[in-house]
């Protein structure tokens, strides 16, 4: 009987060395993972916010995911090209610029370029809102508009959102890990359980990380 005692003590004292050690393990492996894997997303998010810009250059609004892709496929940007300055002397010389180019003091030449040669520099364009590492899973880009006062006038300003949730690349891990982690985001005023780039409800082009 003495014997069965030792040996149960001991596997107790085993398991419970066990439970203490995955108790650290599991927090700090989770969390490096987590660390490794938004570091690509919120590259890629980055990214996608600066499509989006270009887009908006050129179409005074936001595209949606598919005319996002287009774009980049088969669109073009241009930049403008500058030569000489507008100086404060021409101005005070009641010189404007459109004058002072025609004067040959100025040159303003607009240069076109296709936006996959511009932007992407040979990413594919339709993987640019893959996941990264998550093989056929895809970013989810939304676009709306909201009203904003400009004076006394009201305006439709076209806003964007690109996002990730924590499951679309922490669910291959440990489950009680992800939903303390989803619950703590979504507790928090406005929360979202994931990386997101921009927003619905106001004008913004930064990440929820940064």
């Amino acid at each position: 009987m003495k014997t069965l005692i030792k040996i149960l003590v001991a596997v107790a004292v085993v398991v419970l060395a066990y439970l203490t050690v995955m108790s650290i393990y599991t927090p700090v492996s989770f969390d490096k993972i987590q660390a490794s894997r938004e570091t690509a997303i919120q590259k890629k998010l980055k990214n996608i916010a600066d499509y989006q810009a270009a887009f908006e250059s050129m179409y005074g609004r936001y595209a949606t995911a598919d005319e996002l892709v287009g774009f980049l496929a088969n669109g073009r940007v241009y930049y403008v090209n500058a030569e000489g300055e507008y100086t404060d002397d021409m101005r005070d010389k009641g010189m404007t610029e459109a004058q002072a180019a025609r004067a040959g003091l100025l040159k303003r030449d607009t240069v076109w370029v296709a936006a996959k040669d511009s932007l992407l520099k040979g990413i594919d364009p339709n993987t640019v809102l893959d996941i990264p590492g998550f093989a056929g899973k895809k970013i989810l880009v939304e676009v709306g508009s909201i009203q904003q006062e400009i004076g006394q006038d009201t305006i439709n300003v076209s806003v964007f959102q690109a996002s990730v949730p924590f499951v679309d690349y922490l669910s291959d891990q440990d489950q009680v890990r992800l939903r303390m982690k989803i619950n703590d985001a979504e507790a928090r005023a406005n929360g979202y359980a994931g990386l997101r780039i921009g927003s619905l409800k106001e004008v913004k082009n930064t990440g929820n990380w940064e």
